[in-house]
């Protein structure tokens, strides 16, 4: 089944860019969410007088709620429906982070957490599904996807400079920060819900949908769901989905528990080794700032080869700033290594691992493929979690160190292997535009 091209003349176009802002701003509580508990952990360690393992059991529960969300939210979405999904979840987000900021105790913050992690774990998954339904034209579809990664930089960005304004009040600063996040979370849900742009969008996608389960013609692997397809053999390069499927799971396992670790840790780390609040807060600003500097020069990069080329630079960035972690043990060089990390995982990480699984896989199942492939990601990183606070300790942190090195040589080694197999996609798809096939 061809695909459809939306014109640049088309009256919905900004329309389009409204709904990938809205959507946008999931990818933005997620990583501001996270961000939010980690710019502010060792407040909340000394507000509430956490201990060790509660400083743990918080982080791991954010990380298996994320992990749960995005395992489960498109195929929740799909039965549910996508875009009343899309409308709860921002709803739900906003109230488990008021309770955070309210939060009297270690129960009512870890309760808090949980269900806000399982909301914007729901949501990205479901966001960037409904743009992919709504958004008929590819390219201005996988340009709204990269900018929920950019926005996902933002939510990185946004509660270190909060926390940093807010860091003179203490512990009274942590509540603030989750507090703004609520704020923002409940203007994104009465956003998606009451803007008639956006509604109009839904229903031009539905109308299109009925149009294309009508149509006899439709491709039969299109209209397949995902356990059909990963049992199915790619058409284009006569490989096995599920040896795609597997071997980009594989790269943003790897990936996610690198950038897991220094996104939830880097200040509880900062601070361990002797970093005042607020200089771990302007470390986090300052590779928070880069990293969304990095997210938009790689989305301005075409698509293609000079993307394959510059997945090695990052690869190779992020093994070599893993490694300055590992053999510098102070503050300034676990500066160094997350200023290092934070710029260059635009380059080989989250926002590759999304476009990747758009080009891999059929339409029809690129969502669910998303869903899983997110969800599978994060679990791994829930464990860690629950273990990491006891091992960035005098003793055994140089080998938790080391051993995130061989992580990052996983990860570009994962990576690498998906870059081969999505050149012979694209090689697989100028053949068949040269000869006059129609490219499902």
């Amino acid at each position: 089944m061809a695909r459809t091209t939306v014109g640049a003349s088309n009256p919905d176009d900004r329309g389009y860019g409204i709904l990938g802002m809205a959507a946008g701003l999931g990818s933005f509580l997620g990583a501001g969410t996270i961000l939010a508990l980690s710019s502010t952990l060792a407040l909340w360690r000394e507000g509430l007088g956490l201990n060790a393992a509660q400083v743990g059991a918080v982080s791991a529960i954010l990380t298996f709620a994320f992990a749960a969300g995005s395992f489960c939210g498109g195929f929740i979405a799909q039965r549910f429906g996508l875009v009343r999904m899309f409308n709860i979840n921002a709803f739900v987000c906003a109230l488990a982070l008021a309770a955070c900021a309210t939060a009297p105790n270690f129960v009512v913050l870890a309760l808090g957490i949980g269900m806000a992690a399982l909301a914007v774990g729901f949501d990205l998954p479901v966001s960037i599904s409904v743009i992919t339904h709504d958004v008929p034209d590819e390219t201005l579809k996988g340009y709204l996807v990269s900018r929920t990664q950019v926005l996902w930089s933002v939510g990185i960005l946004g509660p270190y400079v909060l926390a940093l304004i807010v860091s003179p009040v203490g512990f009274l600063g942590a509540r603030i920060v989750f507090g703004v996040l609520a704020l923002i979370a409940l203007v994104t849900a009465l956003w998606r819900v009451a803007d008639p742009r956006i509604a109009r969008l839904h229903r031009a996608a539905a109308d299109r949908e009925r149009i294309d389960v009508a149509d006899s013609t439709a491709d039969s692997v299109e209209s397949a769901g995902i356990v059909d397809v990963l049992k199915s053999v790619d058409a284009r390069t006569g490989r096995r989905y599920a040896v795609l499927f597997a071997v980009l799971a594989l790269f943003y396992v790897m990936w996610n528990m690198m950038a897991n670790t220094i996104n939830q840790f880097q200040t509880y780390l900062l601070v361990s080794q002797h970093a005042t609040q607020t200089q771990a807060v302007i470390i986090g600003i300052v590779s928070a700032i880069l990293c969304v500097a990095g997210g938009v020069a790689y989305g301005r990069v075409p698509k293609g080869e000079w993307r394959d080329r510059l997945f090695w630079v990052g690869a190779a960035a992020q093994i070599l700033a893993m490694a300055i972690m590992a053999v510098g043990g102070t503050m300034w060089f676990t500066a160094a290594a997350v200023i290092l990390f934070q710029f260059f995982c635009n380059f080989a990480g989250e926002m590759n691992a999304k476009i990747w699984t758009q080009e891999i896989f059929p339409v029809a199942v690129s969502a669910e493929a998303q869903s899983l492939i997110l969800g599978i990601g994060r679990i791994p990183c829930a464990f860690a979690s629950l273990v990491l606070p006891s091992l960035l300790v005098p003793g055994v942190i140089t080998v938790a160190l080391w051993a995130f090195v061989v992580v990052a040589v996983l990860s570009g080694v994962f990576g690498g292997m998906v870059v081969r197999l999505t050149a012979d996609h694209r090689r697989a798809d100028a053949h068949a535009v040269r000869f006059g096939v129609s490219v499902a």
